[in-house]
């Protein structure tokens, strides 16, 4: 009897079982694991009893390995191909007050988890949604009674305690304001990611600014479609065109794209933001020191217009511009990942 050896398996035996058992298993082994291997190296070439007879005992054996092999394989692959997906999904939503829906696709244990996140992400936005209806009822049915009392304010004789009241009032409006735009921030949230034509949308924006008198330059434009939340967009952009109005002239709005980005800007010839205080304008109720004498505001622009922005995967960045004003740009991705 005369037996040439496989290629990379080993050597079978025909007349032992161990012969035949280790190189099914090392054929098992090279195809669970993925390596590179070829037909002609799992199968014997050579073998024969006797010195003349082919010996094929061994063919179906490692065939049918072969094949479940394969198949355990693929199963193994696919699996964490689809695991690998989820984890990235996930890793999205971690920090983000929208959990977008995951695909419910791929086997059967992923698919299932996937569909508990879906399920969990929709009850959680619709307990957000009635919290947020209650929140804004709230701030609204205020209105009612501040204008109550700003009306019996102005009968007051006493001139000096008049004003004293108007400011406490306009500050009182100031925060019920930013209230309910505070509740409008997280419905602009929930809003999904869609293509946008930007350049209607911002010329849109800045033609209505233009009709109530105010003077605001428009320069570039972007000449494609971007993905973003256009109720979310629209509100940034508002929120830094009034910021740029209320402290500042001369207020342009620059467009533009490069290979990756959207990029917008709004600057202004204002007298800007204290270096130090920069970061923390961006806080909730905060407002920068230059900015507090003389001027309404809540201080609730800045941090829901980097809330929203960081929702459609963007960044805000603001600067004192050397040649004097302020600047606030963002920085939306072309392609959303």
């Amino acid at each position: 009897m005369t037996c040439s050896p496989l290629k990379s398996i080993g050597t079978i035996h025909p007349n032992t079982a161990s012969g035949m058992a280790l190189a099914a298993a090392r054929a098992l082994a090279v195809l669970a694991l993925g390596q590179n291997a070829h037909a002609s190296a799992l199968a014997p070439t050579a073998c024969t009893i006797g010195g003349s007879t082919p010996w094929l005992l061994g063919m179906p054996l490692l065939a049918g390995l072969a094949l479940v092999a394969a198949f355990l394989g693929f199963k193994l692959r696919a699996h964490r191909a689809s695991a690998a997906r989820l984890a990235v999904m996930l890793e999205r939503v971690a920090g983000d007050a929208r959990i977008p829906a995951l695909e419910e696709s791929g086997p059967a244990d992923i698919a299932r988890v996937a569909r508990a996140i879906n399920t969990l992400g929709r009850r959680q936005a619709e307990r957000q949604a009635q919290h947020l209806d209650v929140q804004a009822g709230y701030a609204h049915d205020l209105r009612t009674p501040l204008t109550r009392m700003g009306l019996r304010c102005e009968m007051l004789g006493d001139a000096e305690a008049r004003k004293a009241m108007e400011r406490d009032l306009a500050e009182m409006r100031e925060l019920v304001e930013g209230s309910i735009a505070c509740a409008r921030m997280q419905h602009s949230l929930a809003e999904p990611l869609q293509r946008v034509d930007a350049d209607g949308l911002i010329g849109n924006l800045v033609r209505n600014y233009r009709d109530s008198g105010r003077a605001i330059a428009l320069d570039g434009c972007i000449g494609q479609p971007v993905v973003a939340c256009p109720l979310a967009l629209r509100r940034v952009l508002a929120n830094l065109i009034d910021n740029a109005l209320r402290y500042g002239t001369d207020v342009r709005v620059c467009a533009r794209v490069d290979t990756t980005s959207l990029v917008l800007a709004v600057v202004d010839s204002g007298p800007g933001i204290r270096p130090a205080q920069i970061d923390a304008v961006l806080s909730p109720w905060v407002r920068g020191q230059q900015l507090q004498e003389g001027k309404p505001g809540s201080g609730l622009g800045l941090a829901i217009s980097l809330r929203l922005v960081q929702a459609m995967q963007g960044e805000l960045h603001l600067e004192n511009r050397r040649s004097g004003g302020f600047e606030a740009r963002l920085t939306l991705p072309l392609v959303v990942a």
